[in-house]
């Protein structure tokens, strides 16, 4: 599936940044790191209250064993509305592919 993904940098977070991206008639809330595939940080980055409002919170490990955006809108075709996204990118460059992905050029 093409996506039309359109991004906007909400607030950076540490490692990272939150964004709410439109593709197509979904929008969400994705939080884009650079850290390990480690389920404890997303606890870190994504706030209690996130959690505790009751939306899905999904979570993805991207790295360059793929393509990057299959490994994205993998995630996103699978989402509703208000959902919320953690991007656990390996690297640097992962994550400067990840935001291009979402549409932020940086």
């Amino acid at each position: 599936m093409d996506l039309m993904i359109h991004s906007k940098v909400v607030e950076s977070i540490e490692g990272g940044v939150r964004m709410d991206v439109t593709a197509e008639d979904l929008s969400v809330q994705a939080f884009v790191v650079i850290a390990p595939a480690d389920f404890s940080i997303v606890e870190k980055i994504i706030p209690t209250a996130v959690f505790e409002s009751g939306v899905q919170v999904h979570v993805a490990s991207v790295d360059q064993t793929s393509d990057i955006t299959e490994q994205i809108v993998q995630i996103l075709e699978n989402m509703q509305p208000n959902d919320v996204v953690a991007y656990l990118c390996d690297s640097a460059i992962t994550y400067g592919e990840a935001l291009a992905v979402l549409g932020i050029k940086h």
